[in-house]
């Protein structure tokens, strides 16, 4: 009777137990269905906006274009009304109330309204051109840190396979080792791939740890901490002769459109200083009332710059002008620079892919598979096939970081030029 209840007792146990690992296994489906995979367009879409640096320019381009509306107010008029008793000194005058009011308004002359709407025009297209600046840049990190944690995961998948092959090497060489049939240098030698391998495919996992990290960070913290991708292939356009480049960020880059819109409002605010320096005008119209009398007045109200003759504002202004075409120039030239040294970097990376793609990979992989069959048939060593793998697995490894190098400076390429049709094809996938 004792054990009876004993033996229903443990199959009471066993039965919560597989209640709870079914439990378990249903909440795990659960969570890996509702977990939601994030394709590049969507995290481009989550940095664009959850990053502070878009925000702020965002933000700023609206309060230019309440500059803008500033600039362009009419003055409002200003009036003037008084009122009290007349008396007579004599006592031969009517004696009674007395009123006047007065209409001044300010009359806002072309030579100043023009450069003062011009300027704030030109101060909101370099806002503008800012906030396009941070988009573009915002959209290049992301991608670059996306790349970078597809080759990373490229990698670990070639270190997973390096260490698959190379136990089944090192179990095939300790059996033989078992046997006598071969040397103890060899199977040592074979157990130092091994841990080669090994070490290799932890710091592969490590790698993309810290790529997940790097690639959360340039995103924003709105992507979820345990967040999954959609894995995709670096798409390399083939890009345009370097005289081309040049041309379309001269007239498409942000920065160049900020430099140059930076250029109009410091020549724009020089001409209104000086014009400020001409006589300002005012209409006025006024009326007095009296118990005798009724006066009415209509004139002009001018303002002549007689001590402050503006000099100051003006040599500011000419100091700002100057610097801003000196900015201008500094800016045109480190554009260039910069895509001059990217498109240096992109012809080498496109050799590289192509070279290893079409040449080195296949050969060592001919290598590799000519020295496996020759020791299976006794006719070459284990270290000969080992330097094979070795070698073969140096060129892949070559070529998925010529691949994703390749990839990334297309991005600061693709960043530096600000072509429309990229940045719509981006835009357009959110």
């Amino acid at each position: 009777m004792m054990i009876w209840k004993h033996a229903l007792h443990y199959k009471t146990l066993i039965s919560l137990v597989m209640y709870l690992c079914l439990c378990v296994c249903l909440t795990t489906n659960v969570l890996a269905q509702t977990q939601k995979t994030y394709p590049l367009h969507d995290l481009i879409s989550i940095a664009l906006e959850s990053s502070p640096q878009v925000l702020a320019a965002r933000d700023q381009a609206r309060a230019i274009r309440g500059q803008l509306s500033i600039a362009r107010a009419i003055p409002n008029p200003e009036f003037e009304a008084s009122t009290g008793q007349q008396r007579s000194a004599t006592g031969s005058l009517t004696v009674g109330n007395v009123s006047s009011w007065a209409v001044t308004q300010p009359l806002d002359m072309p030579y100043t309204r023009y450069p003062r709407v011009n300027a704030a025009e030109a101060n909101l297209r370099a806002a503008e051109a800012t906030r396009i600046a941070f988009e573009i840049e915002t959209i290049s990190r992301v991608q670059q840190r996306f790349y970078e944690l597809m080759r990373r995961e490229a990698e670990f998948r070639a270190a997973e396979e390096d260490l698959g092959l190379t136990k089944q090497i090192r179990d095939r060489m300790q059996m033989r080792y078992d046997v006598g049939e071969t040397a103890r240098f060899e199977l040592i030698r074979v157990q130092t791939e091994y841990l080669n391998a090994q070490i290799a495919q932890e710091s592969s996992k490590l790698r993309i740890d810290q790529a997940r990290s790097q690639l959360r960070q340039a995103v924003g913290h709105n992507l979820p901490s345990d967040y999954t991708v959609l894995a995709e292939q670096p798409k390399i356009e083939i890009l345009p002769p370097l005289n081309i480049l040049l041309t379309e960020i001269q007239s498409q880059s942000p920065d160049m459109q900020k430099a140059r819109a930076e250029v109009e409002a410091s020549e724009s605010k020089l001409s209104f200083e000086k014009n400020s320096r001409l006589p300002r005008l005012s209409f006025k119209a006024s009326q007095y009332n009296d118990p005798n009398f009724t006066d009415r007045l209509y004139g002009l109200v001018v303002s002549i710059p007689i001590w402050d003759f503006k000099s100051g504002q003006v040599a500011e202004a000419e100091a700002n002008a100057s610097k801003a075409k000196n900015q201008l120039n500094a800016q045109s030239q480190s554009l260039e620079q910069q895509l001059e040294t990217a498109y240096k970097l992109y012809q080498i990376a496109s050799y590289q892919v192509k070279v290893l793609d079409q040449e080195v990979v296949e050969l060592a992989f001919s290598a590799r598979r000519i020295a496996e069959v020759s020791y299976r048939y006794g006719e070459r060593g284990m270290l000969e096939y080992l330097d094979a793998q070795r070698t073969f697995r140096a060129a892949r490894n070559d070529l998925i970081k010529a691949r994703f190098d390749l990839a990334t400076v297309v991005t600061e390429i693709q960043r530096l030029r600000a072509n429309p049709e990229w940045l719509a094809k981006i835009e357009g996938g959110k």
